[in-house]
């Protein structure tokens, strides 16, 4: 019969997963920095220009949501791709929502209503040619840099990056309970 860790040790050894993650992330954007430097281009700035690739344009306030960061900063980096000419970005109206008249108040029944504006952005043609001639080469560059794990490993990798970033708020809340609980006792 083997012995079950304790809280302690559970903490130790996630927070021992937590400092080779970030190692590993670290050692891999360094890695991985010169080639994208030699474009005048940051790390974010090629996540931005993939994510325009693989998806199209895109809304700001949505970009910033996704990427962690807020809508000013979001469009800073925008910026900095605009000024490259690879990324462009325009103003766009939706349609006003579909509404029951009856339900708005008196004074504004029978008026026309205007929809929500937002910024858009996406790539230009330049930005889709230069795109899609960087993004195979630094594909290859880290391509070559995993062989260090098996594909089916990276599969897993993968994944495991995914539910890292999903979270479980429910375990997490009990997780610390039952540590507060045991360094009580």
């Amino acid at each position: 019969m083997t012995d079950r860790p304790t809280q302690k040790e559970k903490t130790q050894r996630a927070f021992q997963a937590y400092l080779d993650l970030i190692d590993a992330a670290e050692w891999f954007k360094s890695e991985m920095r010169a080639p994208l430097e030699s474009f005048d281009l940051t790390m974010e700035g090629f996540r931005l220009l993939v994510m325009f690739y693989q998806e199209g344009a895109l809304a700001i306030a949505d970009i910033a949501r996704r990427r962690g960061c807020s809508v000013p900063s979001m469009h800073e980096a925008i910026e900095r791709l605009e000024r490259h000419r690879w990324v462009g970005r325009m103003m766009v109206t939706m349609a006003p929502a579909e509404i029951d008249e009856k339900r708005l108040p008196i004074a504004r029944r029978g008026k026309k209503r205007k929809g929500r504006k937002f910024a858009v952005a996406g790539l230009t043609k330049s930005g889709k040619r230069f795109i899609g001639e960087v993004l195979p080469r630094h594909s290859k560059m880290v391509k070559a840099l995993m062989t260090a794990i098996t594909g089916r490993q990276q599969r897993v990798l993968s994944k495991i990056c995914v539910q890292l970033r999903r979270g479980d708020v429910v375990r997490f809340v009990r997780e610390i309970r039952m540590e507060e609980g045991e360094e009580e006792g």
